[in-house]
């Protein structure tokens, strides 16, 4: 066993090139000059005199770190002599969320012995909704999605720095997926996913078409997530929970043999004759990654609030040691608006009530879909900016959350303890240290657009024009909040991670938020679900490759 082109934890992509010329450099495949490594050197020293960042933070942004997480990742080879177990088996999933769960349902069903190791003592899962086209949960609802505008977007989305060979495998097989993982759900005792539907249709506003390319799951995506284990078990898969795949196995520069994982009494060395899947999600608890790979404006959010506390970039980690490529820097984070000083989402913040910056005046059209408005947000003076309410709190909730199932009480409750309260615009501007004249003349403007149902300024949806003309009147202070980060190793269609020349890695897969080679610049919140639609889809087809199936 060997484990080549080792990484440590601190250096992402190699143990001195931190600086971001050297990561460049490696990620082409170029090692680094000697010089160069001693200019990452000095960087990463001089890292918390230029705000925790290596990417340059001209505006000294703050930053509010993550809770860390552990690092299961180990650099040094690990001997035969530590391994207090062994287990032989066609497959090891590594990482028990959405992708995992459903590679190891689909491996274990196609008749491969499968291994499914989490570094948690449960697995991981979050949300409601899973991107798929053609599904027949879509056909009942008479939704269509047209193909060739979708992957247009996406492209689009992503500045055509992704692989469009890889969105086109989700395209069009994501609704077989889907429709298996109904069939699944139905055929799995105890199954608690509910009905799988589609809410909503493809709206297009202010340019940018919101694809209805999500399916609800009414137990929620936890209920999914643990019904594929359950089905995985009933097939024979063996699922180890607090067992962390550590560090993979690579006979030389041939192919990936296995993973060795830690348990309670020791190292497990797990062979694996048909692959290695990585689906440990991401790093956005792993600040020594972040600070190295993501724009410092996308890092100075308020809120981290991914409520799984194990992704340490594992799965990166392990995949860079043994000579994997990683998307182009900066990487992506998914940002969410709402932001609290808190250090949490404040969930009714997240819709389109005007918003202002330290200057007191509007920026941007408050309609936008997720990803743009938090971008407009985090580009204000300090990455920060106040978002306005008045009047009755709940009924204004209530009406800007349109079809969201969410109740305008609880929505108040979430937000009460972040709200600054005034009774004038003028008390108000004092307290959240903007200019009195500014912000009245920009609220006197906003309420004479919702007066004409026309935002003449920005273009802003029209049923979200609330006026704000009754006391008491409201700011919250806002940034964005990240759920997790997107970006990962580079991958085919076939999910084979691939080495810094662009050829694949035999016998290692990726999936999921451990995957790359779809987003770049920002993720693509108009195209509903495919960050858990990607997870499903391809982990269904990964268990059909490795079964010889594809």
């Amino acid at each position: 066993m060997t484990a080549n082109h080792a990484v440590s934890r601190r250096g992402f992509v190699g143990a001195a090139a931190t600086a971001a010329a050297a990561l460049a450099l490696t990620a082409t495949g170029c090692a680094p000059a000697k010089s160069e490594k001693e200019a990452a050197k000095n960087a990463s020293a001089a890292g918390s005199t230029s705000g925790e960042t290596l990417l340059p933070n001209l505006e000294n942004l703050e930053f509010h770190k993550p809770n860390p997480a552990p690092v299961a990742f180990v650099e040094e080879s690990i001997s035969d002599a530590d391994i207090v177990e062994t287990v032989d088996c066609d497959v090891v999933v590594c990482g028990a969320g959405m992708a995992g769960a459903t590679a190891a349902a689909s491996c274990s069903q196609n008749g491969l012995s499968t291994v499914l190791l989490e570094k948690g003592s449960t697995f991981a899962a979050r949300g409601s909704e899973i991107g798929a086209i053609g599904d027949r949960a879509h056909e009942a609802a008479g939704v269509e999605i047209d193909k060739q505008k979708f992957l247009n977007d996406a492209m689009a989305s992503a500045d055509y720095r992704a692989d469009r060979n890889v969105w086109l495998q989700f395209i069009n097989r994501s609704g077989e997926a889907m429709n298996w993982a109904m069939d699944t759900s139905e055929a799995t005792e105890g199954s608690k996913c509910g009905a799988f539907t589609v809410v909503g249709a493809n709206t297009e506003s202010d340019g940018v078409t919101t694809w209805a390319s999500g399916v609800r799951v009414a137990g929620g995506t936890s209920a999914l997530v643990e019904m594929m284990i359950e089905n995985a078990k009933s097939h024979g898969a063996d699922v180890r929970y607090n067992t962390p795949a550590c560090q993979i196995m690579r006979d030389g520069d041939g192919a990936v043999t296995g993973v060795i994982a830690k348990g309670d009494s020791g190292y497990i060395k797990f062979n694996a004759t048909k692959g290695v899947v990585l689906a440990t999600g991401g790093y956005d608890q792993n600040w020594d990654i972040l600070s190295q790979v993501a724009r410092p404006r996308d890092l100075a959010v308020n809120a981290w609030i991914n409520p799984t506390l194990t992704e340490a970039g594992d799965g990166h980690l392990m995949g860079q040691a043994v000579g994997a490529a990683v998307d182009d820097y900066p990487h992506v984070l998914m940002n969410d608006p709402a932001g609290s000083t808190a250090g949490k989402r404040a969930n009714g913040a997240i819709f389109a009530f005007p918003r202002v910056n330290a200057e007191g005046k509007r920026f941007v059209n408050e309609s936008l879909s997720f990803e743009f408005l938090t971008n407009a947000i985090m580009y204000q003076p300090g990455a920060r900016d106040y978002l306005l309410m008045s009047g009755d709190l709940e009924a204004a909730f209530d009406a800007m959350k349109g079809v969201i199932p969410w109740k305008g009480s609880d929505l108040v409750e979430q937000c009460k303890d972040v709200l600054i309260e005034a009774n004038s615009i003028e008390e108000l501007a004092g307290k959240i240290g903007v200019d009195k004249d500014a912000l009245q003349a920009t609220v006197d403007r906003y309420n004479e657009f919702c007066a004409k149902g026309v935002d003449e300024d920005f273009g802003k949806n029209p049923t979200t024009l609330l006026p704000m003309d009754k006391a008491p009147f409201y700011a919250l202070e806002e940034s964005g909040s990240c759920l997790v980060t997107v970006s990962g190793l580079k991958i085919n269609a076939k999910s084979q991670v691939l080495d810094t020349k662009g050829q694949a890695i035999e016998g290692l897969y990726a999936l999921g938020n451990t995957s790359g080679s779809m987003f770049f610049g920002t993720y693509p919140h108009h195209i509903s679900a495919i960050s858990h639609g990607r997870c499903v889809c391809f982990g269904y087809l990964v268990g059909r490759t490795l079964a010889g199936l594809e």
